[in-house]
């Protein structure tokens, strides 16, 4: 390799492992680290070290450093740890991201990286015990080698954004397609730059198209922290006005919206009896209800938590009785997931609506009338439980 070229993939490397670290410093600075964000940390340092290590084999490659069968042996073994690394935590950080239940368990999250410990432990016993296979006479690798080396990434690859692709369609999901078509890309995305690094080697491609990618979910990841409700994974109160200033921005749309506001029966005596756990697996039954409700609604209506037990849906529809229909809808699948669940409180909800024509100036108005045909919907409901 020329010194230029080796000289200039080395820059770039120390580029984007800058970057990486800025990353880095701002996600250990911040307070309450989740599992999320935890593993993530875990994916930018996994970075970092596999531009370090690549840095390295470029200047073994080039001379700079002895190419000898020892460093060629380490550095490879340490690029396939980080690129196992690099991929297993990045399958764990999506499915954490698109709510996957089992991955919270950190036992889960262990077992979900055994793949890559095999192959790390794989690649040590190639090395140690049968290095020929790996390592020519001109201490260059082997294809055995690389087709090792990509296994496990690889497949990590094809499962996360399978399931990401898979999930981005379910219609309860609709609200989220867009993050979860990033996720299901990014993969796929860098794999298409590994391969073009490897047939033309005149630029650094894999470090420049981990990093963009990476700073684009990092903005994304900051983005749902300001944005989504972190309980329940709806739009949050800040993104419902987002919404309304948006759609108030289109004035060729003359279409009636309807606001409806949603809230928890007895709530209290659910949090009260049976402690604030199990309240918060009702917000997110509720909220499972409203997605799976809406997503197979035509009207596509935008949902949103307004806050505690309250939450916000906002439906374009020239035709009244399609809003009734949905109102419906949402209690009865509230009611039949609840007893799906087993659970041993009843959890119902009261439904109010109200027209809006689209100006911000009318969003207060109609929000105050849905309220109130909220209440008169939970007292009539009231009645209704009396006479019984």
């Amino acid at each position: 390799m020329e010194m230029n070229y080796t000289f200039f993939y080395i820059e770039a490397n120390v580029v984007c492992i800058i970057i990486f670290f800025m990353m880095l410093v701002r996600d250990l600075g911040s307070v309450g680290r989740q599992a999320k964000q935890i593993i993530f940390v875990n994916i930018t340092i996994s970075h970092m070290l596999y531009f370090i290590s690549d840095s390295l084999w470029v200047l073994i490659m080039s001379d700079y450093i002895p190419h000898t069968r020892f460093s060629a042996s380490l550095v490879n073994i340490t690029n396939a740890i980080f690129l196992c690394a690099i991929t297993g935590f990045w399958f764990v950080y999506v499915e954490l991201s698109q709510g996957e239940q089992y991955i919270t368990n950190a036992k889960a999250r262990i077992l979900a990286l055994i793949p890559g410990m095999v192959e790390i432990i794989g690649m040590v016993i190639l090395f140690t015990a049968f290095p020929s296979v790996a390592i020519d006479e001109n201490n260059n690798m082997t294809y055995i080698y690389y087709i090792f080396f990509i296994s496990i990434p690889v497949l990590y690859i094809c499962v996360s954004a399978g399931r990401s692709f898979f999930r981005a369609f379910r219609k309860e999901n609709f609200a989220v397609r867009s993050q979860y078509l990033v996720c299901a890309i990014y993969p796929i995305i860098i794999s298409v730059f590994g391969v073009w690094q490897t047939l033309w080697l005149a630029a650094p491609l894999f470090c420049f198209g981990c990093t963009i990618i990476m700073l684009y979910v990092y903005i994304v990841s900051l983005n749902d922290q300001v944005s989504i409700d972190e309980l329940t994974r709806l739009n949050n109160r800040t993104q419902l006005k987002k919404y309304i200033v948006n759609e108030h921005s289109r004035p060729s749309d003359k279409i009636t919206r309807y606001i409806l506001m949603i809230d928890l029966n007895k709530f209290k005596f659910i949090n009260d009896q049976f402690g604030h756990v199990e309240g918060d697996r009702a917000l997110k039954r509720t909220a499972d209800v409203l997605k799976s409700a809406c997503g197979e609604n035509p009207l596509k209506p935008f949902i949103a938590r307004y806050g505690g037990d309250e939450f916000i849906i906002v439906a374009k529809t020239e035709n009244e009785d399609q809003i009734i229909d949905l109102c419906k809808c949402i209690k009865e699948k509230l009611i039949q997931k609840n007893e799906e669940s087993g659970s041993k409180y009843e959890l119902t909800a009261s439904i109010g609506y109200s027209k809006y024509c689209g100006d911000i100036s009318d969003f207060q108005l109609a929000l105050a009338k849905a309220d109130e045909a909220l209440y008169k919907d939970k007292a009539k409901r009231n009645q209704e439980v009396s006479a019984q």
